[in-house]
């Protein structure tokens, strides 16, 4: 075994969510990154008795391309003798459905579909390839949209049921081991396409950066981990307060918001606010937002509400701030949910 391969293999093995005797997943799109984590979960797995599926999610957004690439990892998993399922899911409709772009369509659609597959098959995790360069790109990205705290922390290593292991290695190293393996990677001409934002700031953005700094990709991704732990820190902190003055009845959260809220610093005073929306299945607030919503608060009299993002509204009343969905968003998200377990069943089908 190759210091690289015995090297990837115990970063699997570390991650928590490796866990010998159970069943997990590998997204396997088919590029190096992902070729390179699922041949490394297969040869751990036996090792440790661990059962590993390859999932593929076939978009239609690439025609040909794309049934070419489900083709060439199908016939990886077999060679590999390794479980394979393919899912396939319409991102353009969602995306004109619902206004998004096609990559929030697609990336949308792999998640619900990997999150179903971990259901059907008893899974105990999904492991995605997600490696140093994505890291650096996601911080980026995140600056460039306005991201607090939170969102410079760019991708956890274990978030629920998601594990990324390789945050800690460049894409380099994942075709350094499909080379020394012999494994032949699927190249996505979408990557090419600048006009969407991560291959601009992969092609553009972090290429000019390192002719300041050669170390950028590491370092935005060191300071990706330190956001992480401290944001970790500032929301147990504000859970804590969630905890003692806040009760939830009937998916709304209502919490009391007089002289002990005033007290906290502000760090925590918005990190209340945050969690509350996204307990209730907000959407991130943006510094505006949350503002607004302090400034509701202050002012401490009458009765007002506010609407954000993600059909969120919030009442505040005699010193209580009540957060939850709007009357029609709950019947728009139930809709949703029956439209997607329809979605569900017929790609099944197919």
């Amino acid at each position: 075994m190759s210091i690289l391969e015995n090297s990837l293999r115990q970063l699997v093995a570390a991650s928590p969510l490796w866990k010998p005797g159970t069943k997990v997943i590998a997204a396997l799109s088919g590029g190096a990154d992902s070729l390179c984590l699922a041949d490394v979960m297969a040869a751990q797995g036996e090792e440790d008795g661990v059962d590993v599926l390859a999932v593929h999610v076939q978009h239609h957004l690439r025609g040909e391309e794309a049934e070419q690439d489900a083709r060439q990892v199908e016939d990886y998993c077999r060679n590999r003798g390794l479980a394979f399922r393919r899912v396939d899911v319409d991102a353009r409709s969602l995306a004109e459905k619902e206004g998004l772009s096609l990559e929030d369509a697609a990336r949308q659609l792999r998640y619900e579909a990997l999150e179903t597959c971990r259901q059907e098959a008893g899974a105990e995790a999904i492991f995605l390839a997600h490696h140093q360069d994505d890291q650096a790109e996601t911080v980026l990205l995140n600056l460039v949209r306005g991201a607090g705290t939170r969102g410079l922390r760019g991708m956890l290593p274990v978030n629920g049921y998601l594990a990324r292991p390789f945050l800690g290695i460049t894409r380099r190293d994942t075709e350094a081991y499909c080379e020394e393996m012999g494994l032949t990677w699927c190249q996505d001409s979408t990557n090419e396409d600048q006009s969407l934002k991560r291959n601009w700031v992969r092609k553009t953005l972090l290429p000019l950066l390192e002719t300041q700094n050669p170390q950028i990709r590491k370092q935005l991704a060191q300071a990706a981990a330190l956001a992480a732990s401290d944001e970790a820190y500032l929301e147990k902190l504000a859970g804590r307060y969630i905890d003692a003055y806040g009760r939830e009845v009937f998916d709304t959260w209502d919490i009391k918001v007089e002289k002990d809220f005033a007290a906290l610093p502000l760090a925590l005073q918005s990190r209340v606010i945050r969690i509350l929306v996204r307990n209730v299945g907000g959407a991130e607030l943006s510094y505006d937002h949350v503002r607004k919503i302090l400034d509701m608060i202050a002012r401490g009299v009458g009765n007002k509400s506010l609407d954000v993002p993600g059909n969120v509204r919030l009442i505040y009343l005699n010193g209580r701030l009540m957060v939850g969905k709007n009357q029609r968003s709950r019947e728009e998200e139930r809709a949703a949910k029956l439209a997607q377990k329809e979605r569900q069943r017929n790609e099944r089908k197919s």
